[in-house]
């Protein structure tokens, strides 16, 4: 009966308030009907529930908002854990009867809405991996340090917002992140620099030739050394080659004799050998053996030997007899009215062509042989064309150049790199067969790709107040084909200009041309026949009538 009455009391005590020692989330409630005990807990609790969390990893933090990420309190839930109506079971009778217990708030989450949120915070946890570098700047070692990347790794992002939620844990939620070594760590450049650069570069190094001394200066070490990165491996080396030029006129100094490459000229009408002279000098491998091990050295007292040694040519008699330059295998001459601006740039551009020599595989460029154009080389202004005007410009005539060595290396069969027709047809060069120059943009390249060396002659004839001058480009060499020749130069598609009344201070007037297309064959001949051709074509603008008012 004791038991029986126990047992209703508490059964009617369940119906009335909640235990005695209930506490929410640490809020007491214990006493209070279920409504009041959920209305202090959410009072108690709500600014703390509102505030925002905070996803973290090292020194970044990012907000998460719980309403925008999809997190509220589940009340109805939690309040069924601590208010269990009229009941009559009896472990819900003896919870009540002993006092109560503590239960923590029960959540809701709306998972797509947090992944969202996450999802929206990884950019700021990213980090791209850097490498760490080194360089040299002169002398001076400069270095930056690795960069480790990172990556926010949603899914267990979103699992670890939810253990702290809502208010499990204190303090900020661990991002899980993954992260990522750079190729090239702070360790390996370290490593570099003590154990190679900074040797390298700590001194200058003394190369006793027996008779005399003469030092490669620190400046000198570094313009040769070079630093690299590749697949993900950091080094440094010096050019040994590099070097031995860097020292040259150190090397000069000391008054040994000289050597002379041979060299290969027109004499009369016919090519001779200037032979070679061997000098005396350290030579390349000496001299690298007297300074690569030294530079593996730190300190001051750095020596190495290289004796004085006979030097002989780069380019020796017998290299010339070998190249084969005996007879004219392509040339050209082109003519041109007179005008002091001609026969000006046009000499100067001439006399600067004569005497290049091409060795079998290299390439010739126009812009590479005559260099910039100007006053301070005797150039001149003259014409040139400018839209589809002429103007007065430094150095104007000179492509007439370009197209007479072109027609010389097209005939000699040299092989056609760049060339650029001129925009306006003129009627002294042979149409679409021609190049037209301006330094750093137009250019005529042509390559030797035959077995022997060919020697490019070049000279003009002045034009008289009452004639016309010329300019001639010879290629010698031998012969690799019969003979190579055009096709005709077939024209069509004319098209005509308009006529233009000037009233500018600098107006010059401009006879009209024509416009039209222009087909043409390159043929290489071999035991009587055709053994190759090549097809060309161009297209030139027409040309405006000027009449200056």
């Amino acid at each position: 009966m004791v038991l029986a009455g126990g047992y209703l009391v508490g059964h009617f005590m369940t119906a009335d308030s909640l235990p005695a020692n209930t506490t929410i989330q640490g809020v007491r409630v214990g006493g209070l009907h279920s409504d009041d005990a959920r209305a202090k807990v959410s009072a108690a609790l709500g600014e703390e529930l509102a505030a925002p969390m905070y996803l973290a990893d090292g020194a970044t933090t990012v907000p998460l908002s719980p309403a925008s990420a999809g997190l509220t309190v589940d009340w109805e839930a939690t309040m069924a854990k601590v208010d269990p109506g009229n009941s009559w079971n009896p472990r819900v009778i003896w919870n009540t009867l002993r006092g109560g217990n503590s239960v923590a708030l029960v959540s809701k989450v709306d998972e797509k809405a947090l992944t969202s949120a996450v999802k929206a915070a990884a950019p700021k946890f990213a980090v791209t991996p850097k490498d760490a570098t080194v360089a040299l700047k002169g002398t001076r070692v400069l270095t930056t340090k690795a960069v480790q990347g990172r990556t926010l790794q949603i899914d267990p992002t979103v699992e670890k917002v939810q253990q702290y939620w809502p208010l499990k844990q204190r303090g900020n939620v661990p991002a899980s992140v993954t992260r990522k070594s750079p190729a090239v760590t702070d360790a390996e450049v370290s490593q570099l620099v003590s154990r190679t650069l900074e040797p390298t570069l700590s001194a200058p190094v003394t190369v006793d030739t027996g008779t005399t001394k003469f030092s490669v200066t620190v400046p000198q070490i570094a313009s040769a050394t070079t630093v690299t990165s590749a697949r993900g491996a950091v080094s440094a080396k010096t050019d040994m080659a590099r070097l031995y030029k860097a020292t040259e006129t150190t090397r000069d100094r000391l008054g040994l004799e000289t050597g002379r490459d041979a060299r290969i000229v027109i004499t009369g009408n016919s090519p001779t050998i200037q032979p070679s002279t061997d000098g005396r000098g350290i030579s390349q491998a000496n001299f690298t053996k007297a300074v690569e091990p030294a530079l593996t050295k730190k300190g001051t007292a750095r020596i190495g030997k290289a004796p004085i040694t006979a030097v002989p040519a780069k380019f020796t008699t017998a290299d010339a007899q070998k190249m084969g330059v005996k007879q004219v295998i392509g040339e050209f001459t082109t003519y041109f009215p007179y005008a002091e601006y001609r026969n000006t740039n046009l000499t100067i551009a001439a006399n600067t062509i004569n005497g290049t020599f091409l060795k079998p595989g290299q390439t010739f460029s126009m812009d590479k042989v005559l260099g910039p154009r100007t006053e301070a080389k005797g150039y001149v202004p003259g014409w040139v064309i400018s839209g589809s005007v002429m103007k007065e410009e430094p150095a104007g005539g000179i492509s007439q150049s370009g197209t007479t060595t072109f027609n010389a290396a097209f005939f000699a069969g040299m092989t056609d790199v760049e060339h650029h027709p001129h925009t306006m047809y003129f009627d002294r060069y042979p149409a679409g067969r021609e190049a037209t120059l301006y330094y750093g943009n137009l250019d005529l390249k042509f390559r030797n790709d035959t077995k022997y060396g060919v020697l490019v002659q070049a000279y003009t004839k002045k034009a008289q107040p009452d004639g016309r001058g010329s300019i001639t480009v010879k290629m010698w060499s031998t012969p690799t084909w019969d003979k190579v020749t055009s096709s005709p130069l077939t024209k069509s598609n004319y098209e005509y200009g308009r006529t233009i009344t000037s009233t500018d201070a600098d107006c010059h007037p401009q006879s009209p041309s024509p416009g039209f297309d222009v087909n043409y064959s390159r043929m290489f001949w071999k035991n009587g026949a055709v053994a190759r051709t090549e097809k060309f074509f161009w297209r030139y603008d027409p040309t405006d009538e000027v009449n200056c008012k």
